[in-house]
């Protein structure tokens, strides 16, 4: 099985230096009382002309070094942005949709060229899925299971017909030139697993309920933002998304539990309950 490589884990890269105007302003003061020492004075005020010109030449130098690091960042898959990352899908052979998001964008390019070299793996199916209807596709697992058998899993944005989309994807990785001769693919649509919440919400003092108005909405976007086929719902991201600025204290009292969610399935949010507490 081939690893998915998740670009958010890896570490800072090396080529990108980290930036702070103060360490560059300092070292530049440093390096001119060495050539003129009986300027140091002068240096403790920061009206002098002489401060104000080495402040304005740091700052400069930042700008210079800030956009050497964007020059940088543009060449790797996991930082480059817009039309940078466009060149590098270029490079690879992967096309942007139209209106496709850096995001999602990215996941192909890395999909397309990890499945290049290895057929017959999770993401070579996994590949053929998703560029069936990128725009309508959110998620795609494989499961490689005993005798050849591969169920592959689609999770369908809600605003696509979801039976169409699936047929699409099954189409796509059982065809004679993507599906391994000794493979059993079984191509089947996301069950999806609605949770309610229920939890109850306190309030710092002399916040506007405005705050606890916007709770709901703002829950929902972020579970939309994180799931996808396999992502466990726990108490504590819960409680997280609902403890925003103002909230004093949330009791969550459903779920009580990690919902475990499998490869096959998608929790989607069910009914939201949160009440105002005193």
């Amino acid at each position: 099985m081939t690893t998915h490589i998740d670009l958010q884990t890896l570490p800072e890269p090396n080529i990108i230096e980290p930036l702070s105007y103060q360490d560059i302003l300092t070292e530049r003061k440093q390096r001119f009382i060495e050539y003129a020492p009986a300027y140091s004075d002068a240096l403790e005020l920061e009206s002098d002309p002489i401060n104000v010109w080495l402040q304005v030449e740091s700052y400069r130098e930042a700008l210079l070094r800030q956009r050497i690091n964007d020059a940088a960042a543009s060449n790797l898959l996991a930082k480059a942005s817009h039309a940078d990352l466009q060149h590098l899908g270029a490079f690879y052979g992967v096309l942007r949709l139209n209106e496709e998001p850096d995001d999602d964008y990215r996941l192909r390019i890395r999909d397309n060229t990890i499945a290049s070299s290895t057929a017959g793996s999770d993401v070579h199916y996994r590949k053929h899925a998703l560029n069936a209807a990128p725009t309508a596709i959110l998620d795609v697992s494989v499961q490689s299971l005993k005798d050849g058998l591969v169920t592959i899993t689609v999770l369908v944005k809600k605003e696509h017909d979801v039976d169409e989309v699936v047929a699409k994807a099954a189409s796509a990785v059982t065809a004679s030139d993507v599906k391994m001769l000794t493979d059993t693919v079984d191509v089947n649509k996301a069950e999806l697993i609605y949770i309610d919440v229920v939890a109850d919400v306190y309030l710092q003092e002399n916040t506007s309920e405005r705050v606890f108005n916007e709770l709901k909405a703002s829950l929902a976007s972020a579970w939309e933002e994180e799931a996808r086929l396999g992502w466990d719902l726990t108490p504590s991201w819960l409680s997280a998304q609902l403890h925003k600025k103002g909230v004093r204290d949330v009791v969550l009292r459903q779920p009580e539990k990690l919902q475990s969610i499998d490869k096959t399935q998608c929790a989607v949010m069910g009914t939201v309950t949160l009440k105002l507490c005193q």
